[in-house]
């Protein structure tokens, strides 16, 4: 659902066109009688987001054939820009991750977030560190200062685009951008001394973590790092299951903030 990070009505439907396969994906296989009305109207009048949709990513493809197939004939022009907007403020996320300046001017966790958040919570310097799930680089350019290398890995095209310009354009030396999904990271095992995320973990707490603590080295740290929050909050049960240590702070507008972090010990073979 939205977060209310964007005005739908400044976007266009085709922005659809510069989404990845999983962010279709997920655009695409919302499980909701209302949304799936409204989706199935904008696709059956936009024929090449459509034809996109089910050729970026195959997995959606049927579905997309049914929100079409299921949606009315003969609407009015306003009654498609509705449909339009309505599916672009559901999904205000992944919007948000095909335009990154929006992101950063939009989403409170980026723009009003002190990065001494982050290097509070364990010592950076000379520590070469993955960031997964980089988005436009909050924890990424942050670590860069004391680290003495920092890997950003973001499976979105756009955000990867977006990181590789910032770095050129402020000629940044010791950041490296790649490609990596949470849950199946394409690192060998014992690779960093410092491995962080701020929003990513969630989806399969179980399968996330353990990528995350596998890729870490003996003795290393593994960070969750979110950004602003207004809303009051309690500790992550999850994260506080697989053995994590909540690291609270009270916000710039009052939030509840809990950041985790776990030394990781492994058993030597």
């Amino acid at each position: 659902m939205a977060f209310q990070w964007i005005n739908p009505k400044e976007f266009s439907f085709n922005c659809l066109l510069l989404m990845d396969r999983y962010l279709i994906r997920m655009v695409c296989m919302v499980d909701d009688e209302r949304y799936a009305r409204q989706m199935g109207i904008a696709l059956a009048n936009h024929p090449a987001v459509a034809w996109y949709c089910q050729t970026k990513a195959p997995e959606a493809a049927e579905r997309v054939k049914a929100l079409i197939a299921a949606a009315p004939a003969g609407c009015s022009r306003e009654e498609i820009r509705a449909a339009e907007c309505f599916v672009l403020d559901w999904n205000d996320w992944a919007v948000v991750y095909v335009y990154p300046e929006v992101m950063n001017r939009n989403c409170a966790y980026i723009y009003d977030w002190d990065k001494r958040r982050l290097l509070e919570l364990t010592d950076f310097r000379d520590k070469v560190v993955l960031d997964v799930g980089a988005g436009t680089g909050r924890l990424t350019f942050a670590a860069a200062q004391e680290a003495r290398h920092v890997y950003a890995s973001e499976p979105c095209d756009r955000l990867r685009e977006y990181l590789r310009e910032k770095i050129s354009r402020e000629g940044i030396p010791n950041v490296s951008v790649l490609d990596g999904f949470a849950a199946s990271l394409p690192y060998e095992d014992d690779t960093f001394d410092i491995v962080m995320s701020g929003h990513v973990v969630g989806d399969d707490y179980g399968t996330e973590l353990a990528e995350l603590e596998r890729v870490v080295k003996d003795g290393g740290w593994v960070l969750d790092c979110i950004g602003e929050n207004r809303g009051r909050a309690e500790p992550d049960q999850q994260m506080l299951r697989h053995g994590y240590e909540p690291v609270y702070y009270l916000g710039k507008t009052g939030g509840d903030i809990y950041r985790y972090r776990k030394q990781i010990h492994k058993a030597r073979r």
